[in-house]
């Protein structure tokens, strides 16, 4: 049997398990509309789907010459992408929050980068090479019935090129203002198995300035290593094995206010990925599925705080009543509390006393903000095609997911999960398709959590395809939020500090225990126009998102603790349009407006762009010369957040020489506004500015079949 065996059940693409060796005329229906995996697991035409898709494949990133993950969504409507200092990207589908864009969730072939432990998708160290992309489809909508929680505003899932479709070696450099990026792949075939590595090393040089530094310390260099391999263990078995790593330091300017030395980040994350597909019959399959990550952030910094906030009486009188060790700290007298507040008022005061003007001293030491998360967990999935009117997937699993960190959680702390989920397709008409799904999950720190969808696709011709949906989904508050043992411990003091070496800053933090999950309720209409005879196609979406029990603050030392009593309302339209104007010549559109309206907090108004959209055009030449020309930009209504406007501009060429290959790029940007101001609750803009609206690069890539 060949390659394309475990691909002869439609229905049996899961998301992240894509047959690349399949035709590029199977990736569209019968009517030339394309076909996609992620919004239900299931094998769909955009027309019948229950959300819109973008869907961004590898050609349109070599033709419009993006060079990340995070620069394409910026080609997603309603996707709201800003870049922080420290190389921290904040993106979230339709924006709200920008401290905490952690509702959304991210697949890689399959398995969400979604970090539970802290609630958090790290952009910048995403264990895969954009060289090895074959497609991203985002899911424009909540994903919970099909995800679960933390698929809660909508999914991106990142899926890569099949080892036995990626030629004998590839290698790749880029060399730009901005970054530099080197990449070498090999692969081959050793009987039923298909291998290939991937190894990159990455430069990304930040920001010029940023708001607590203005020589701009936040530099990324990362070193990644992907390797994979897919095997049919017989005709109905096949195998695939994945593993990635990444490495490097991601610089950080600012810890505190009394640091001496930058608290940059080492990272290394660890990836590993099993998953074995069981075709029972042509209309039957099973897939099993089993990963492992590990991500470790070791980050120390030294710091020389006044010797008075290391002093272990105003640490008891902080945990007792923080208002109390704030008045001390004032030199006010505390009062309101009750005798044991008093009691121990007067205990730090008295050692306050006692060191006299040394109190004011500064006191060397070494803090940290290390942490080890992972996340391991099993998937059976069933998918069964009972006709051509009825399909269903189905399936269960379980996670154990743990942070490790002494600052963060006092020390080691877990949590299990298990779930199950169903989607069903059901087409009693040739003219309507109704699909319905549900998420059930438990967990021992979050209280359970059901996320029902329904929805009714009506084909009202061969090229127009009307949509109803409603979906509940949710996010569960991670290990942090809930288990918070938060406290900075410094060591290395110099001079010694009562005769130790050792001692604890004077605030904490003890998380709440009782957050609950936060919800959405969403409603859509959404329009699908298909026109192959003009190389037009449309998709409009028009929303109505009622967000609840939002816990919009993030856990923090000095400020308010997290709750569950926020909210907001999210709504309006999503348009997205491609055009192919000739065999050479392709184009698109894309346009959002955004009402976002009732906020209770302000971090739910801090990422929002009222009007946002992208345009890009590009043509292919005679001998292998290429040029496209693109825009995208955002209005930037969030608290204290400024518009965004790029204008790029790409120029190629591809040829044969050797038996191989070549492909050189040279592409420019134009920066509308060379600052990027945002804010975190209140009006004190943050900032990261470069120097010159200007940014280039140009690549050179080489590849043997």
């Amino acid at each position: 049997m060949n390659v394309h065996a475990s691909c002869i059940l439609l229905a049996a693409l899961s998301a992240g398990h894509v047959c690349a060796q399949t035709p590029r005329a199977d990736a569209f229906d019968e009517d030339g509309i394309p076909v996609v995996i992620t919004p239900t697991r299931l094998r769909q035409s955009l027309a019948d789907v229950p959300a819109s898709v973008t869907v961004i494949t590898s050609d349109m990133l070599r033709r419009y010459g993006v060079t990340s993950i995070a620069e394409a969504l910026r080609f997603v409507p309603g996707m709201a992408v800003t870049r922080n200092a420290d190389a921290d990207w904040r993106i979230s589908y339709h924006g709200s929050n920008a401290l905490s864009p952690r509702r959304m969730n991210v697949l890689i072939d399959g398995f969400s980068v979604y970090r539970p432990a802290f609630s958090e998708v790290i952009w910048a160290q995403l264990p895969v090479m954009l060289d090895d992309v074959d497609r991203i489809e985002v899911t424009r909508a909540p994903s919970s019935a099909t995800y679960g929680p933390n698929s809660m505003l909508a999914v991106v899932n990142i899926i890569t090129r099949h080892p036995g479709d990626v030629g004998r070696a590839f290698a790749s450099a880029v060399l730009g203002s901005r970054t530099k990026d080197v990449v070498g792949r090999m692969a081959l075939d050793l009987g039923r198995t298909s291998l290939s590595l991937t190894a990159s090393r990455s430069l990304d040089r930040g920001y010029d300035e940023v708001a607590r530094d203005p020589s701009g310390h936040d530099d990324l260099g990362l070193s990644r290593l992907n390797a994979r391999s897919a095997t049919r263990l017989s005709d109905a078995l096949s195998l695939d094995l994945q593993a990635a790593v990444v490495s490097g330091t991601s610089e950080a300017s600012y810890a505190d206010d009394a640091q001496q030395t930058f608290p940059d980040r080492q990272v290394r994350d660890v990836y590993l990925g099993a998953h074995a597909t069981w075709q029972i019959s042509p209309n039957h399959e099973m897939q099993l599925g089993l990963n492992h990550a590990r991500q470790r952030t070791h980050q120390a910094w030294r710091t020389c705080p006044p010797a008075v906030l290391l002093l272990p009486e105003l640490y008891a009188m902080w945990q007792a009543n923080p208002s109390y060790a704030d008045a001390i700290l004032r030199f006010q007298q505390p009062a309101g509390g009750s005798p044991q507040d008093d009691l121990l008022a007067l205990s730090a005061m008295q050692a306050i006393a006692a060191l006299g003007p040394a109190a004011l001293e500064p006191i060397c030491g070494t803090a940290n903000q290390n942490a080890v998360q992972t996340r391991t967990e099993f998937e059976l999935q069933d998918t069964f095609v009972a006709s051509d009117a009825l399909r269903l997937v189905a399936g269960i699993g379980a996670r154990r997911e743990g942070g490790n960190s002494e600052t963060y959680l006092g020390g080691s702390v877990q949590s299990d999960l298990q779930w199950i989920f169903a989607n069903v397709e059901v087409r009693p008409r040739d003219w309507l398709t109704v699909n319905v799904g549900g998420y059930y999950e438990h967990a021992d720190l979050a209280p359970s959590t059901f996320s029902p969808r329904l929805a009714a696709n009506f084909r009202l011709s061969t090229g127009q395809t009307l949509r109803f949906a409603f979906s509940h989904g949710t996010r569960s508050p991670g290990i942090q939020e809930q288990r918070t043992n938060w406290s900075y411990t410094l060591t290395d003091l110099e001079p010694p500090f009562g005769g130790a070496r050792t001692a604890r800053f004077y605030q904490s933090r003890v998380g709440p225990g009782s957050l609950t999950r936060e919800r959405i309720r969403s409603r859509e209409v959404g329009y699908l126009l298909n026109l192959p005879s003009a190389g037009l196609m449309l998709d409009l979406r028009v929303f109505h998102d009622s967000l609840s029990d939002l816990i919009s603050e993030r856990t923090n030392l000095a400020g308010t603790g997290p709750t569950n009593a926020n909210s907001v309302v999210l709504q309006g339209v999503d348009l997205q349009t491609s055009w192919q104007l000739s065999s050479r010549t392709s184009g698109f559109a894309n346009y959002a407006y955004l009402d976002n309206r009732h906020a209770t907090h302000p971090l739910e108004r801090s990422q929002y762009a009222r009007h946002s959209g992208s345009v890009g055009l590009s043509h292919e030449f005679n001998g292998g010369w290429r040029a496209s020309a693109a825009y995208v930009g955002a209005s930037g209504n969030g608290l204290a957040e400024s518009s965004y406007g790029r204008e790029d501009l790409t120029i190629g060429r591809d040829w044969n020489a050797a038996s191989s290959r070549w492909s050189l790029t040279v592409g420019l940007r134009r920066l509308d506004n060379p600052l990027t101001t945002y804010a975190y609750g209140d009006d004190s803009a943050l900032y990261g500015r470069y120097d010159e609206r200007l940014q280039g690069f140009i690549g050179l890539s080489v590849s043997a079949p």
